[in-house]
């Protein structure tokens, strides 16, 4: 695992916004088709997906990020 890459990647997904983020997480053909996740292998998007799930939580108990 490239650790720097894996950092990059999660935090050009969430530049776009939680809403982008909770479209990559709920829909699978968005992690398919997105150019980020792309770049990695699959235990790598494996990672991104868990650490993204991960600071998602953080808004869904502050609800302070719509769907």
């Amino acid at each position: 695992m490239n650790d720097s890459r894996v950092d990059g990647v999660i935090n050009s997904i969430c530049k776009k916004g939680c809403r982008y983020v909770n479209t990559i997480l709920s829909d699978e053909k968005a992690q398919q088709s997105c150019r980020e996740l792309l770049q990695l292998n699959t235990s790598d998007q494996s990672i991104v997906i868990d650490e993204l799930k991960s600071v998602m939580s953080v808004y869904d108990q502050t609800g302070s990020c719509g769907a």
